[in-house]
């Protein structure tokens, strides 16, 4: 686990102390010596993430179906949403995999950068679809 605090401080994607939305390694650090507990932890992040990225997703799915009625099919605004969506899960796993292979540590020190990654991806993706 330490190698992987040093690996997101290397990054440059470390809060500040105190901030409200702590990086999902930070989440776990209490499990910094079992390793098996903090894949599980992230695991659970991964997956609230994941549901609440869904969600978003189609509240903004009903969001543009709605524009389409208004505007007769005019703008074809949930086919633009699934393009965005499904180009952004792509560059998102892209993305994380990238981190991941920059640093030289264990392969399951990697595949919790991945997952560190993806969690903040999708906590991030899924607040943009709220917010627009």
């Amino acid at each position: 686990m330490l190698v992987l605090v040093m690996a997101l401080l290397v990054q440059g994607d470390v809060p500040a102390l105190g901030a409200p939305n702590p990086r999902p390694a930070f989440e776990c650090a209490e499990h910094v010596t079992d390793a098996r507990a903090r894949r599980s932890c992230l695991d659970a992040l991964a997956g609230t993430a994941s549901s609440d990225l869904q969600a978003a997703h189609e509240a903004a799915r009903q969001e543009a179906r709605e524009s389409d009625l208004d505007s007769g099919g005019l703008f074809n605004a949930e086919a633009g949403l699934d393009q965005a969506q499904a180009s952004w899960v792509r560059y998102r796993d892209a993305e994380c995999t990238r981190r991941g292979s920059l640093m030289f540590v264990s392969e399951q020190s990697r595949e919790e950068i991945v997952l560190d990654c993806q969690i903040s991806l999708d906590r991030s993706r899924a607040s943009e679809l709220r917010e627009h």
